[in-house]
């Protein structure tokens, strides 16, 4: 399979998708191969029936798609649309968010392990869809290194399990423990999510629990990932529902009355938008397992929203959205948010949904 370059542009991959409809039109048979491995319904043919044959620009296309792990040409086009889209692109400075994240998170990484819920959902991540002995594991966004740990268990001594995270505090954590439990087969690095250096077709197994949506750029992500498992592998995240009152959805409504986005877990925030993400992406095999879970929290406490003020989290933008606000402006959001709850209030309070969405895609195995 071919890797898309970082920022795809389709009139080069319709360029592609010309020239090699030319070859074929000149009676070039190094276009053979190509057309034969990735046209399903040339492969039995030999280099002169191919030659001889129609070859639209459809079919061009439909094979440059196939070269690059997509069923269909439309989905090519549609993965490249999605990219673009500024839903995806609101992070202008991307140190300066990085800062942010590994500011916070150096300052957790103290206290991390005594998050039992923050395990439990690292743990059911890799549940649904384990590794099997001796695979190649990578954990993104490791933490203090859950996943990790429990992967190389699973994979044994034939296998093999990458951490990686951008906080040091949470990698020294890490490696404080790999020190007590000498697993050989285990190693934590210092790298980005979104701009690994390994070589495609490196592991069989990706995970990110609890993290996925500071991804600046997910569907670039997702598709970063995609390249870096082999054929048969399996990508696995968890995510909130963008409907959760508050975890983004009452304060993306409060904020878009005074003009504000608020982009908070909104795109895999539901089966629909993280099925076609990972489609777009290339996955098939798409899974989703939904674990209802959430309390309620008293109406009067539930007005102290910790979405509203510029300390709280704003994954994926930067600068933050209240930045260079003014006080009469967040008065007015903070009155539609107030009003928000009002109307979500009942006897018992406001329910605040934490369900947890655990989600699935597979790269398609190498065409036989």
């Amino acid at each position: 399979m071919k890797s898309l370059p970082k920022r795809p542009e389709l009139e080069f991959l319709k360029k592609e998708a010309r020239v090699l409809r030319v070859l074929q039109m000149k009676g070039d048979p190094a276009c053979c191969d190509r057309i034969r491995d990735y046209d399903t319904s040339c492969e039995a043919m030999s280099d002169a029936d191919i030659l001889a044959g129609k070859f639209s620009i459809n079919d061009a296309q439909r094979v440059i798609a196939h070269e690059y792990g997509y069923a269909s040409w439309a989905a090519l086009k549609k993965y490249i649309e999605l990219i673009n889209l500024p839903l995806y692109h609101m992070v202008t400075d991307r140190q300066g968010y990085h800062r942010t994240i590994t500011d916070s998170y150096d300052a957790r990484s103290k206290n991390y392990e005594n998050s039992e819920w923050h395990r439990e959902v690292a743990l059911t991540t890799v549940k649904y869809w384990p590794p099997e002995s001796g695979q190649l594991v990578l954990d993104i966004a490791t933490g203090t290194g859950t996943i990790a740990f429990h992967c190389a268990e699973l994979v044994g001594p034939r296998g093999k399990v990458v951490g990686v995270d951008i906080s040091t505090g949470m990698l020294d954590k890490c490696r404080e423990k790999l020190a007590e439990r000498k697993l050989a087969n285990l190693a934590f690095t210092h790298a980005d999510g979104e701009q690994l250096d390994f070589q495609p077709n490196s592991f069989d197994r990706i995970y990110c629990a609890n993290a996925i949506f500071w991804m600046s750029n997910l569907q670039a992500a997702l598709r970063h990932w995609y390249e870096l498992l082999k054929p048969g592998g399996v990508v696995g995240f968890n995510a909130t529902p963008s409907s959760s009152f508050f975890w983004g959805c009452a304060a993306r409504k409060a904020l878009a009355t005074v003009g504000i986005d608020f982009i908070c877990n909104i795109p895999a925030g539901d089966e629909a938008n993280a099925r076609e993400m990972l489609e777009c992406a290339g996955f098939t095999n798409f899974r989703l397992h939904a674990a209802p879970n959430g309390r309620y929290i008293a109406t009067e406490d539930a007005k102290d929203p910790p979405f509203l003020t510029l300390q709280a989290y704003a994954p994926g933008q930067y600068p933050h959205p209240l930045e260079d606000v003014s006080d009469e402006t967040m008065q007015l959001a903070q009155q539609a948010y107030n009003a928000e709850v009002d109307k979500h209030a009942t006897e018992d309070g406001v329910w605040h949904d934490m369900t947890q969405y655990y989600v699935y895609g597979q790269k398609p195995a190498d065409r036989e």
